[in-house]
C-alpha cells in the first residue's frame, strides 16, 4: 500500500514538474527558443534597415534596445558559475528531502516549483518589453513587412 503511495506522489511530482518547466519555458522563450536573437540579429542588420527601410534613427535606437536588453540578461545570468553550481545543488537536496518524506508537502513542492521558474519568468518579461519597444519603435508599414518577413522564416 504505501508502495503504491510513494509511486501516485511520485507521479504527481513529475507530473507538476514537467507542467511548470514547460509553462516556464513557453513563457521565456516567447514565439521560438532562438527569436529574440535571431530577431536582434536581423533588425541590426543592413538587410533589415534596407527591407523595412530602417531610418538612421531608428537604426540608433534599435541598438540601444538591443543594447540594454543584453545588459539586463547579463545582470540576471552574472552569477558565477560555483554559485549556479550550489544552487542546483540545494534544489537537488530540497527535492530529495521532498521525495523521501513520509508525506507528501504539496506546498512545499510548489514552492520549490516556484522559486525555481522565477528566473525563468524574469527572463522572459526582459525579453517580452524588449519586443514591446521595437514594435513601438516602428511604424504600421515596417510592422506589416516585419510581420512578412517573419512568418516566412518559420
Amino acid at each position: 500500500m504505501t508502495k503504491i503511495n510513494t509511486l501516485s506522489k511520485l507521479v504527481l511530482i513529475c507530473g507538476l514538474t514537467a507542467a511548470t518547466l514547460s509553462a516556464g519555458s513557453a513563457l521565456a522563450k516567447g514565439d521560438g527558443h532562438k527569436q529574440g536573437h535571431s530577431q536582434a540579429r536581423f533588425l541590426l542588420s543592413e538587410r533589415a534597415a534596407d527591407k523595412l527601410a530602417l531610418t538612421q534613427d531608428q537604426q540608433t535606437q534599435l541598438k540601444a534596445i538591443f543594447t540594454a536588453q543584453k545588459t539586463q540578461i547579463k545582470a540576471l545570468r552574472s552569477q558565477n558559475k560555483d554559485a549556479r553550481k550550489a544552487q542546483r545543488q540545494a534544489y537537488k537536496a530540497q527535492m530529495d528531502a521532498l521525495l523521501s518524506a513520509p508525506n507528501f508537502d504539496e506546498n512545499a513542492a510548489k514552492e520549490l516549483l516556484t522559486a525555481r521558474q522565477d528566473k525563468k519568468q524574469q527572463l522572459g518579461l526582459i525579453k517580452l518589453k524588449t519586443q514591446h519597444q521595437v514594435m513601438q519603435l516602428l511604424n504600421a508599414e515596417q510592422k506589416e513587412k516585419l510581420a512578412k518577413i517573419q512568418q516566412r522564416r518559420r
